[in-house]
């Protein structure tokens, strides 16, 4: 019938070619551009918003945390990093144990201790363990986790220290609280010394996705001929170990280093 647009085969019928056409002389041509074509700006639309969403996941990705080049490939008690610490404890012989060190998709952990024992005389022997622990966090940021020590109070169980094959086991509780927490300036990010309890010291330190942890416990032991001391009062003091502080702070520095290279 004339002045009935011609229906366009293969297109189910519904579409009149004068809005298919792209030619210059066709019915199309007299209307605003892309009038005839709505299925255009649909299709630019998902194309626009799909940009906008990869963007987001592009932004997302780029929080990833910044390890400033640490890795874990060794035993971190082994090395000479901590020797700022041994020596200001003393002239003794430090023992390092097997590090523990679990690797995963999300976070890379390293643990070991350095341990040591003197007599002091008397029949007394004291003990110092120091514990390394660094973690490195790949997909998510650990500053949180971090900072929440200086605002919470939590009760900590203090463990068991190792002398050879003896397990020694240590009783009580305490608590922790923010006059436990002394900021300490110059290391990483952040960092901060506990007071976890008596006969301890804590430096904590945030570098990026790193979180990296040096702590040193003392006790004195009786290691004499009889089953137990004439004068039970007459253990050597190592309940003030806040004079070690400084050697923590050089340990931690080479530790770090170390770490990064």
């Amino acid at each position: 019938m004339i002045g009935e647009p011609e229906m366009v085969e293969g297109t189910g019928g519904d579409l009149p070619s004068d809005v298919l056409s792209d030619s210059d002389d066709g019915p199309a041509k007299a209307n605003a551009p892309w009038s005839g074509r709505p299925w255009v700006w649909a299709v630019g639309g998902i194309a626009v918003a799909s940009a906008v969403w990869a963007a987001v996941l592009h932004g997302v990705g780029a929080t990833t945390p910044d390890l400033h080049g640490y890795h874990l490939g060794g035993n971190p008690c082994a090395g000479s990093a901590l020797g700022p610490l041994e020596d200001a404890v003393g002239k003794r012989s430090f023992a390092a144990s097997d590090a523990n060190m679990s690797q995963g998709p999300a976070l890379d952990k390293v643990s070991c201790v350095l341990s040591s024992n003197s007599p002091t005389g008397d029949g007394w022997v004291t003990d110092y363990a120091v514990t390394v622990t660094v973690e490195l966090h790949k997909k998510t940021d650990p500053r949180a986790e971090f900072e929440n020590v200086r605002h919470a109070r939590a009760s900590t169980v203090p463990g068991a220290s190792r002398d050879g094959s003896a397990v020694l086991a240590v009783t009580g509780t305490d608590t922790t609280s923010a006059d436990d927490v002394h900021p300490v300036t110059g290391v990483g990010d952040e960092a901060y010394f506990l007071d976890s309890r008596a006969s301890a010291q804590t430096l904590q330190v945030l570098h990026g996705g790193a979180v990296l942890t040096l702590q040193i416990t003392g006790y004195s032991r009786w290691n004499g001929p009889t089953g137990s001391p004439a004068d039970p009062d007459g253990a050597p003091d190592v309940s003030d170990l806040s004079g070690l502080r400084p050697a923590m702070t050089a340990a931690m520095r080479h530790l770090m280093t170390s770490l990064a290279s």
